[in-house]
């Protein structure tokens, strides 16, 4: 059996296990299942192959071994193990006495189950393609999620994305499907997974087509465990640095590999915001919806004029996004998700993921002594007076909240006397921005709000 099944479970470093099945037949018909391994591992290294071994057959399995076997390498027997029997939806826990363990390159390892009476050795080998690298970066694992306000079912499957992407080597983006967050760029890159329903989980952009959409939020975290035993051929570096006086996101990737590996290799950045409050479906009221998916800055097949088909290792590939904000993005809340996609026959997999929050510039870096500005008081909880005792003349004044947008603004004339900042006693408690522009010149401080 060559397909891989996406639902797993992990024992040791690596396990393939059990999937159920009808019975049918009434001959022994062993075989294992519902596996998973990395695609790329740790070369030199011990790789426990802990496997489940299944009869879905009625006549009971007694007398099995398990056997594998690296390219064309010699075959690595297992130990015959006899059992009481296991039969329909009975498994067998087995480990391999030899541990996969291989020096770098690329090949295929097949496992396979010899049963004694097995009367159906169609589907008793499985087979996963596997690349041992010298060196590496520590994977970290996207997961994609499909998912709306207006779902009912949707709230259990958020809180685990929620949870998961606390974890360092998670980062979870979540794709909204025809309401209020739903994102053109964002539905165009999800569409390609063909997904009928929510919620539904996707993990590495589907692993070159092995891990099917899950409905089953409880099994994410195992999928994300077992993908986390894995390494990455690429390091992934993100920056973001939002420049509040003109709505600017600037965007800076890198990738740099350990490995030559050959293929189609394309950068790919997601725009994610959290703290979006909004209703949602089956769920309490006051809901804030977290790794909202805003936009996708490098299309849905990726910026592929970067990385070369056979990266040199060490060398950092790196390229640069620039995207205005819209005005009702609160930019202390956006993120930056940057990801290497490898293609190959039509299927994609992440190699690797980092996520940034953006660096908020442009609110308290430009000096404010040269003119003697002063506001007061501060913190304040009523009216805010505002003195420059060296500038004379008209000046616009403004006032913008910590995420860049602009709350108040007026025209102010400066005479050496202190003015009040009109609007401000009626602003909500919270960090704010006071800024002069003197023709082609401003000054700003920062204010609290109480």
């Amino acid at each position: 059996m060559n397909n891989i099944p996406y639902r797993s479970s992990f024992h040791a470093v690596v396990a393939l296990g059990l999937a159920i099945a009808p019975l049918f037949g009434v001959c022994q018909d062993a075989f294992l299942t519902n596996a998973y391994m990395p695609y790329f591992v740790k070369a030199g290294t011990d790789i426990p192959i802990a496997v489940r071994v299944r009869n879905a057959a009625s006549a009971q399995l007694i007398t099995f071994r398990v056997d594998w076997r690296w390219n064309s390498d010699p075959v690595q027997p297992g130990f015959s193990q006899t059992t009481t029997g296991i039969s329909g939806n009975q498994y067998w826990p087995y480990e391999h006495p030899v541990p996969f363990n291989v020096p770098q390159g690329t090949g295929v390892l097949k496992v396979w189950v010899v049963g004694v009476g097995e009367t159906d050795t169609t589907n008793d080998t499985l087979s996963f393609r596997v690349t041992a690298l010298d060196q590496w970066a520590t994977k970290s694992v996207l997961l994609e999620q499909w998912t709306g306000t207006w779902c009912p079912q949707c709230p259990p499957a958020n809180t685990t994305g929620n949870t998961l992407d606390t974890d360092p080597q998670v980062v979870v983006a979540k794709h909204h499907a025809v309401d209020e967050f739903t994102s053109g760029a964002s539905t165009a890159f999800f569409a390609p997974y063909a997904v009928t329903f929510t919620p539904a989980g996707v993990m590495d952009q589907g692993e070159y087509g092995t891990y099917a959409p899950n409905a089953a939020s409880s099994q994410w975290g195992q999928d994300v465990e077992q993908r986390k035993q894995g390494v990455s051929p690429v390091l992934v570096g993100i920056g973001a640095e939002y420049n509040a006086l003109d709505r600017m996101l600037t965007v800076d990737m890198s990738a740099t590999y350990t490995y030559g590996l050959p293929g189609e290799h394309a950068m790919n950045v997601f725009i994610l915001e959290d703290g979006l409050a909004a209703p949602q479906a089956n769920a309490p009221a006051n809901y804030v919806h977290q790794q909202v998916v805003r936009d996708v800055l490098t299309g849905v097949q990726g910026d592929a004029t970067v990385i070369p088909a056979t990266p040199i290792p060490g060398t950092a590939y790196t390229a640069t996004w620039n995207f205005l904000v819209p005005e009702d993005w609160v930019a202390q809340n956006m993120r930056a998700v940057g990801f290497v996609t490898h293609r190959e026959n039509g299927e994609a997999t992440t190699l690797n993921v980092r996520s940034t929050a953006s660096l908020v510039v442009g609110l308290d870096d430009l000096d404010a002594r040269s003119t003697g500005m002063r506001a007061f008081p501060n913190p304040a909880s009523g009216a805010l007076w505002l003195e420059l005792p060296e500038v004379m003349g008209a000046a616009t004044l403004q006032v913008l909240a910590a995420d860049g947008r602009e709350v108040l603004s007026s025209s102010a004339v400066f005479t050496g006397v202190p003015i009040m900042v009109n609007g401000f006693e009626a602003l909500t408690p919270g960090v704010y921005m006071v800024r002069v522009l003197l023709g082609d010149r401003q000054q700003q401080l920062p204010i609290v709000k109480e």
